[in-house]
Formats: C-alpha cells, structure tokens, sequence
C-alpha cells in the first residue's frame, strides 16, 4: 500500500514538472521598487479655472517633459514661488487632499537587448490619473480590471520612463494610495530582464548623433577679436532644423550677440572695421541686404528687395559689393530639351546673373547674364579685379567632361577676359598681393606639373595639390608635389604663410606652408578632424569646429603665431555629460612586408575580451578615408554602444596616403579593395580571439555599398551585409546617375562600357548576382540622383528571383543621403536591427518592426 502511495506521488510530481514544461508561465514580472519623485505641486486657483478637469491637467505642460534630465538632489523651478528637487523613493506612496496635485516619477530603463515589455501599476485608483512618456515621448495607457499599463519598445540603450502623476482632489479626508509598479515581459522576452536605475550615465545614443548643436559656418572677423557661428539644432516637435548665428568674443567665449530673437538671418558677411556685419532676409522670394553696427545695436537695409537673390560678395574695403540672382530652369509645356548631360538632372540648379552693386550711390551694374551662368565670385584683396568663375562647362574632348572656367573682371573698366580654364581645378583664391592666384586641384593640372607617378600611371584627381598661379605670365608652380596629405581648403592671408587643411591618412589637421622655406609644418591640435575653419584677415587667429574619436565637436580657437590651441566653447557639453563611451584602438593589416592597410577597432564600454562579439566592418573603399572624426552618418561609437566590435579599415586607393596609393583606386572597381578586406578580416579574426568569426558583418555606402555588395559575390566569410546606396551595376550607374559619367572619368580613367567589359560587366555585382550566398539589406533614397535606386532595385529583383536571403527599404523623399529625422531614425535603428538579427540571433527586432 505504501509502495502505491508512492508510486501514486512520485507519478503526480512528474505530470506537474511536465505541465510546467508544456505549459510555461505567460509573463514574468519584475519588480520596480525605486524611482526619482518631483513634487507634488498643488494646482493654483488660476490653473483650476483654466485647466477644468483632471484630463486637462494632465495634458497641461507644467513643465517640458521632453527637455527633463533627471538627476537626484537637483533642483527644479515650477512657478515663480516653488521650487522642487528630485528626491528618490522606494513605493509608490501618495496622498490626496483638499486640492489637486501633480507629481512626476523618473527611472532609467537599460535593457541588455532590444526587446518589448509592458509597464504594469496596480491596483488602478479613481483618484490618481496618470500619463507615460518613453524619452519625452507620450505612450498610449491603457486600463484592464484593477491595472493601469503602457506598452514600450525598448531599443539597446537607457531610456528615461516618465509618469505624470494628477492627485484629484479630495473633499473627504485625506486619502493615503499605494500601488504596486512592474515591468511584464511576454514571449519572446520571458528571459529577459531591465535594468533599473536612478542615474543618467548611458551609453552612447541615437539622440547623442542626431539632437546636438552643429556648426554650419564660421566667420572670423577681420581683426580675430570675433567670430560668428552658424548654428543648426533639430527640433523634435517639429522635425524640422533650428537655425541660428552667435557672435563671440574669441578671448572669453563670451556670447555678444545671438539672433534667435531677430528671426533668420542670412548670408553672414563681416565689415572691414569688426564692429558691423552684413545679412539678408527673404520674404516672398525678394531679398534685402541689411547692415548692423554692434556698438550701437542699430541696423539699416544698404540694398532692397533684391528678387531671387542667391549670394553676396563683398569687397575688403566695403566699396562695393556683387551679388548673384537665381533663375530657375523650367520644363516648357511639360517636355525638356536635353542639350547637354548635366541638363538631365532631375533636380536642376538655378542659371546665375551677377550684378556689380555701389552702395554708396545705390548704383547697380549687370555683369554677367543668366546664359553666361557664372557662380562663383572671387574679389582681389585690393578690390581691383573680380575672378568669375564658370563650373562644370560640358566639355566631352577631355575627362571628367566638365571643365571650370576663370575669366578676370575689372572693376574701373568693366572689362572681362578668360584667363584660366581646366578640368582638374576647383578652387582659386587671391594671393595678398592681388597678383597671383592659389589653386588648388588635381595632380594633372597645367600639363601634368603635380604628378608624382611613373609614366603610364594614372593619376587620382581627386588627390588635391596645391599650385601659385601668375595670371600675367601665365606660369603656374606647385606647392605640394611631396607632400602626401590630400589638401582639402586654403587661407592665404598674409605673404610668409599659406594654410592648408588636408587628410593625413585619416586625420584632418592644419599645416602651415613656408612660402620663403617651401615647407609644411603641422599644426598642433586637440583633435582628429577639422570640419570648419575659418582665419582672421588681419590677425593670427583661427577657429575651428572638430572632432575625434570618443570626442564629440567643439569650437576651438587657434594662436597661429604660437602654435597654441585652446577651447572657444563647447555647445554641447550637457548631451555628453553622462555618456560613457567605450575605448578604441589602432590594428593595422599587413598586406607585404612594406605595404599596410591602416586599420581601427571600436569597443563596447562594457567590453571584456574574454568573451565572443559579434563584429561590423565598414570601409568606404572609394576615393576618400573613413576619417577619425565622432558621430556623423556612420556613428562607429553608436555601433559600439549597440554591443558590437567595430573593424574600419581603409583600402588602397583612397586620397590622403599619397598619390602611388590613391592611383590604385583608378579602374580598380573592387579588385584590389575586396581582395584587401577578405584578407584583413581574415587576420583579424584569427588574431582577436574575442571576434566571433561566425559572426562578421560588412557595410559599406554609394562606392562602399558597391563593395559590399562586390564583396557578398567573392567571399563567405560575412554572416551578412548591409548595402546602402550601392551601386549594383557599372554602366547603368555610369550612364544614368547624375555624376556617374563625371566621376568614372577620374574613377573608371578612359574606360567605357563598349571597351572595358571586364570592368563593366565582369566586376557589377548584378552580373555576378547567383555567387551571393548570404542576407543582405539594401537601403535607398527613392530621390537619390547620384546613385538612382534603380540599383537597389536591380539587385533586390535578381536576389528574390534566386531564392536568397533579402531585404530592401527605401525612404520617399530622401537623397542619397538619409536626411528627414524621423526616416534617419528609422534608417539607423533597420541598420542595428538587421545586425541584431543575424549578427546576435536576435530576430525579434528586425522581425517585429521592420518585416511589417
């Protein structure tokens, strides 16, 4: 009998563990017992006759949830009279009284993945109304039974959980309410847990990239005492960009002028004396150019109502002035004569008139008509001579089938001549004297004077030299022959020193050029990469908007007779206050004995190199370096912060390392660079036990997207790709992207569809489509008229045709850049969540949301 019983037990005990295997808990909760408390604030008699009811209370903004940052112990104000400090608190304890109150809660949300969850408060009570917002922004709540919840999607980094407390009023006694607060997680998500926290130190994220301050523009004045900048902030309610200028005083960083309260300003421009400035506001397609003085804070307008005004020139002693008008080009009776390549751009630029203007008399002079289609002008430091200059002039005799042309224009006579005329030039400056021009273009100009290379060789023109052009003798001399570093811009102010910035490697430095040594001196910097300088006219000053890796922008100013950098101001010091970012480091891949691939590696913050990650490549692979600024479109430390190991390498044929380098990128399309990448990764990996080899991606853009999608036909070594704006198809691209035929002729040097088949045919993935064995997402602009997105779509028709694993997702309105917030957002999140699906065998994501 006794056996029975036992039996009968031990049977019972095994169908229950088997029912809890069959039949798994639906949920798992997790407690929340700590959160950040503000308040409560009791509602004033005015609010109680404006806001009627408990609901308008509660959408009332008492105080801008989407700029709160909550930290304890800091101080709030909410009215003239109150002020109230984020306090912590364990349950949720409140107590109603004779007025209505308002309270808000905070907690931080880490998840260690991207995952769904529902945020649970019980028992739901008459007396409280509540509302949620999820990083400022509002979450639909709901009530069922006796709970009130919100359904959240939390992405791989810290969210700040918001709840705006109303307590009704009570006309009984005090009321003591207590409510119990989770997190619910269902399937596939039963394992999964958050952490909670009372502290904003994060991990890099998508707002750090897209919300800070930028820097369009820098104007120092004449005398290096001021400087203006030209700022841009994305409003989130709106979506839409900020814009505003500052002036500082470059000694203090003091703010001495903003224009937030004026309205937009305009085409900024300097006075001669420092103390006044020039700008323009538009209204209803009629611009006018004012005048403001900044000891007296008075402005007057100088020119008035000028239509479709496009820019403004002025002359260094504030003489005169020239300006361009705009003349858009216009279908007629819904057709287009296509007279010549560019005339196909789906988005055509406006045609240029340029007008000589005398504001002293108000006299104004025409110059130039819209048919002549000047668009740059360059004014001779002693406001003598005026370059006008004609871009992108369709010539098909020579590469790259555009040419720019320079024609001098003098001011007493009114006389006009062509001077200069080339298909390699792009910038041409003043030197201080007004005799000679600095120009700055690629190694073939004036018959090949800056090329460093064997006969045969050709040259990479987008690798920049440096040149002192005598209009007069018409003899021109190269500055920069042995110089290696790719010259990006130039300052030439005084007569000892030119200024150049240029990629060295993938650093973006100044250097200084001895005119009497004929040498480049390196600058010394705090950072990686300048984005923005500009130098004083008069003094030895500069300022500079930079970046680094783990370094996010800053303005800082230059002593250049000292060689001293320092701080101008940090805009962004507040968003970066708690990020933690994780380290990085230089890896270097050794092709040959005297031949390296230059190399860097990001980390996540929590990395431990005695575990397995999941790894990104990125290259671009075209004509310039993935450089070592911070953020941008590609945010490597973002990536980083996602949980990945990040590899950036830079294949031969890239600008800044030379022009024997550069030159290989010239009729290489993917030859030379794929073979490069499969070997370093290959190195990589077995030299970094903590890569997970099973677990490599490889991305690239427009030339790198081309290589990534090239790279998916030779090798198996990635686990995936990401492919944006790629191009799938040599000679579509070449024909049919508004600078495909333009960029082939520096890119695919005299070859052509019709004789470099093993180019055109042989090295286009969409050719080569059946040897691509693993996923990969295209991403496209549908306006893209660089790279079209019919590339995408070629790809993505013969990949699901062959049965393979892929995906597209285009962005209506968007170039070839991804541009509009809420789409760039969608865009950076399909990029994380394509890796998490076959990177981290995490399908959830990508599945969830984007296979919609």
């Amino acid at each position: 009998m006794r056996y029975r019983l036992f039996v009968m037990i031990l049977v019972f005990v095994s169908m229950v563990s088997i029912g809890f295997q069959l039949f798994p808990a639906e949920t798992i909760r997790q407690g929340i017992d700590q959160w950040l408390m503000l308040g409560p604030a009791a509602i004033t008699a005015l609010e109680s006759d404006l806001l009627k009811n408990a609901d308008d209370i509660l959408k009332f903004n008492h105080i801008p949830v989407q700029q709160m940052l909550p930290i304890k112990g800091e101080k709030v104000t909410w009215n003239d009279n109150n002020v109230f400090t984020w306090q912590t608190t364990g349950k949720l304890n409140f107590d109603t009284g004779a007025e209505a109150k308002v309270v808000y809660l905070a907690l931080y949300l880490e998840p260690g993945r991207w995952l769904q969850t529902d945020l649970i408060l019980t028992p739901r009570n008459d007396d409280i109304k509540l509302s949620v917002f999820l990083d400022g922004e509002s979450v639909n709540t709901n009530t069922a039974k006796d709970t009130f919840h919100a359904s959240m999607d939390l992405t791989h980094e810290k969210h700040l959980l918001i709840l705006k407390a109303v307590l009704l009023a009570s006309k009984a006694e005090v009321k003591s309410i207590t409510m119990e607060a989770f997190l619910e997680n269902k399937e596939p998500f039963l394992n999964e847990t958050v952490k909670l926290s009372l502290e904003p130190t994060h991990n890099l994220n998508v707002g750090n990239i897209l919300d800070v301050i930028n820097v369009d523009e820098i104007h120092v004045s004449p005398d290096g005492k001021l400087v203006e900048v030209s700022l841009r902030q994305v409003n989130k309610e709106t979506e839409k960009s900020n814009n505003w200028l500052e002036i500082l005083n470059i000694a203090t960083g003091e703010t001495i002028f903003s224009s937030e309260h004026f309205g937009k300003m305009s085409n900024f421009a300097w006075l001669k004396h420092s103390r006044g400035f020039t700008y323009t506001v538009t209204t209803d397609e009629k611009s006018s150019i004012f005048q403001y003085d900044l000891n007296s804070h008075t402005q007057k307008c100088i020119a008035r109502e000028i239509k479709k005004l496009s820019s403004y020139w002025w002359a260094s002693d504030n003489s005169f002035l020239i300006y361009s008008v705009a003349h858009a080009r216009e279908d007629k009776e819904g057709h287009r004569y296509i007279k010549e390549i560019p005339d196909r751009t789906r988005f055509p630029e406006d045609r240029l008139s340029i007008f000589l203007y005398f504001p002293g008399g108000k006299v104004t002079h025409q110059v130039t008509d819209e048919t002549q289609n000047f668009d740059d002008v360059v004014i001779s430091p002693d406001s003598k001579k005026v370059l006008l200059i004609q871009r992108d002039v369709p010539d098909y005799k020579h590469r790259p089938y555009l040419k720019n042309v320079v024609y001098l224009f003098d001011i007493k006579s009114l006389a006009m001549k062509r001077i200069l005329e080339s298909f390699v030039l792009t910038t041409f400056k003043w030197a201080p004297d007004s005799t000679r021009l600095l120009v700055l273009g690629g190694p073939s100009a004036f018959d090949g004077l800056g090329n460093t290379l064997a006969p045969g060789v050709i040259p990479n023109e987008y690798e920049t030299e440096a040149y002192i052009y005598d209009p007069n003798t018409q003899k021109a001399e190269v500055l920069s022959k042995e110089f290696n570093p790719n010259i990006q811009s130039s300052s030439w102010k005084t007569p000892a020193y030119i200024y150049f910035t240029a990629e060295d490697t993938t650093l973006v430095p100044i250097f200084k050029y001895s005119l009497e040594k004929k040498t480049f001196t390196r600058m010394k910097t705090m950072f990686d990469v300048v984005h923005r300088v500009d130098f004083a006219d008069l003094a030895n000053i500069a300022v500079t908007w930079s970046s680094g890796m783990n370094n996010p922008h800053r303005l800082y100013k230059h002593d250049l007779a000292g060689d001293k950098v320092s701080l101008l101001k940090d805009y962004n010091l507040q968003d970066f206050r708690d990020v933690t970012f994780g380290k990085w480091e230089d890896w270097n891949y050794k092709v040959k004995e005297d031949k390296s691939i230059e190399g860097r590696l990001y980390f996540p913050p929590d990395f431990d190199s005695t575990k397995k990650y999941p790894c990104i490549t990125y290259y671009y692979g075209g004509t310039s370096p993935v450089e070592k600024n911070f953020g941008g479109r590609y945010p490597m430390e973002w990536y980083a912060a996602n949980g990945y190991v990040v590899y950036v390498l830079q294949p031969t044929g890239t600008t800044g390392f030379g022009q024997e380098a550069s030159a290989v990128h010239v009729n290489d399309w993917g030859k030379v660079t794929s073979a490069e990448i499969i070997g370093a990764v290959k190195e990589l990996v077995r030299t970094h036990p903590y890569i997970d080899a099973k677990r490599v991606g490889a991305m690239g853009a427009s030339y790198g997207g081309f290589l990534t999608q090239y790279l998916a036909t030779q090798t198996d070594i990635f686990a995936a790709y990401i492919s944006h704006a790629g191009i799938t198809a040599i000679d579509s691209y070449w024909g049919e992207g508004d600078w495909g035929y333009n960029y082939s002729g520096f890119a695919t040097a005299t070859s052509f569809p019709w004789n470099r088949r093993d180019i055109y045919v042989d090295r286009s993935p969409l050719f080569l489509a059946d040897k691509i064995q693993n996923p990969i997402l295209l991403l496209h602009g549908e306006e893209d008229n660089n790279v079209p997105p019919g590339e995408s779509y070629q790809m993505f028709a013969a990949l699901k045709i062959l049965g393979k694993d892929v995906a597209l997702i285009t962005y209506a309105g968007q170039q070839h850049f991804i541009m509009d917030y809420k789409k760039r957002q969608h865009w950076m999140r399909a990029i994380i969540a394509w890796w998490d699906k076959y990177l981290r065998n995490q399908p959830e994501h990508w599945d969830i949301v984007y296979k919609k």
